[in-house]
């Protein structure tokens, strides 16, 4: 399943202000379509209605790797550790909230990666296993 959610984008060429759609969450159990535009640097890329220029966001995605119990955020702006812990500290926020949500959280395996590389080659070991 893919969650998205509008944004409003300002194109870097003609300044053009748009909203579109953009991908916040993935499950891969349920969705395994979006793994060719992730491996591809794709999945929140976003043309301008006016210019035609191609873009492509640099904004967060939650990758839910089931049933691996593994969540990734894949954020390529998150390049360093202060940033990194920031998104540890609001998923840790998070599954604190109630009893349920923090035995799930123990169980499940939290990263954040900035680096495309980095989440190809966990989609190619995902895809090996559950194809």
């Amino acid at each position: 399943m893919v969650s998205t959610s509008v944004a409003e984008v300002k194109c870097s060429k003609c300044n053009n202000i748009y909203e579109t759609n953009v991908v916040d969450h993935i499950d891969l159990s349920e969705d395994r379509e979006i793994i060719k535009a992730l491996k591809a640097g794709k999945a929140n890329r976003v043309q301008c209605p006016k210019c035609k220029k191609v873009m492509y966001l640099k904004r967060s995605i939650v990758v839910n790797f089931e049933p691996e119990n593994r969540i990734v955020v894949f954020d390529p702006s998150a390049r360093n550790n202060a940033s990194k812990e920031t998104l540890i500290q609001d998923y840790n926020s998070v599954i604190s909230f109630n009893e349920t949500l923090s035995e799930i959280g123990e169980e499940m395996e939290f990263i954040v990666i900035s680096k495309l590389d980095r989440l190809k080659s966990l989609l190619e070991e995902y895809l090996k296993q559950y194809k």
